[in-house]
């Protein structure tokens, strides 16, 4: 229901959502610059951002003042999901961003996914790429950098984002306002990608991995156990 809480409050705006240290290969600088051309598109976002506390994100902001886009910092009395659903809300009349400055609970983390028309992991690099399952699982629509996540199928079940070009952001999360089939059809398939990730199966799949290392090495055959 916090999901639905928050997509009521932002009275049809296109919702954005990002979550990552505060690093340059994150592609911030881009985030800030998408959001920039979508409302120059006329498409009314809102971002809602968590970063961590490097030095990169007084660059950030610093960039989304020069891009003339209005910034909120949000802050919450305590953890309570629905004390941060509520500072998230009201902070949100007339921003563009809002920087939240809390800790996020897990809860709200996956109502936030699931309630963003868009969240942003397209990393320029990425050594895990563990977010955009993350985002799949929640039902969220993940847009991801073309950084090695096998997982993701560009209009199958994500968008992957090929370039730093700020207007491929813009113009993909366009295209899925206009097409909100496609949207609830990537939600759908990104849910059914993610059980196929679940740790079980991974650990399954690491065991085979190891034995053929095994054998690589000259290791013996062992029966499983």
């Amino acid at each position: 229901y916090l999901a639905g809480r928050l997509r009521e409050t932002m009275g049809g705006r296109l919702l954005l959502a990002k979550v990552a240290r505060f690093d340059p290969d994150k592609r911030w600088l881009g985030a800030m610059e998408g959001v920039a051309e979508m409302r120059r598109m006329g498409l009314s976002p809102l971002l809602i951002m968590k970063g961590g506390i490097e030095p990169h994100g007084a660059e950030v902001m610093h960039h989304a003042d020069n891009l003339g886009l209005r910034v909120h910092h949000v802050f919450a009395d305590d953890r309570n999901p629905e004390s941060c659903l509520r500072a998230i809300c009201e902070a949100s009349n007339g921003a563009d961003v809002l920087n939240v400055r809390f800790y996020v609970p897990e809860n709200l983390l996956r109502a936030l996914y699931r309630a963003a028309d868009v969240v942003l992991a397209n990393s320029g690099r990425e050594p895990f790429g563990l977010v955009g399952l993350e985002v799949m699982a929640s039902g969220g629509v993940a847009f991801t950098g073309a950084t090695g996540e096998e997982y993701a199928k560009s209009f199958e079940n994500s968008i992957v984002i090929e370039t730093d070009d700020p207007r491929e952001v813009a113009a993909a999360a366009a295209h899925l306002r206009a097409n909100p089939a496609l949207a609830e059809a990537l939600r759908h398939r990104g849910r059914e990608t993610a059980r196929e990730y679940t740790w079980a199966r991974v650990i399954d799949f690491l065991k085979i991995r190891l034995q053929f290392l095994g054998l690589a090495q000259g290791w013996g055959v062992t029966s499983e156990g």
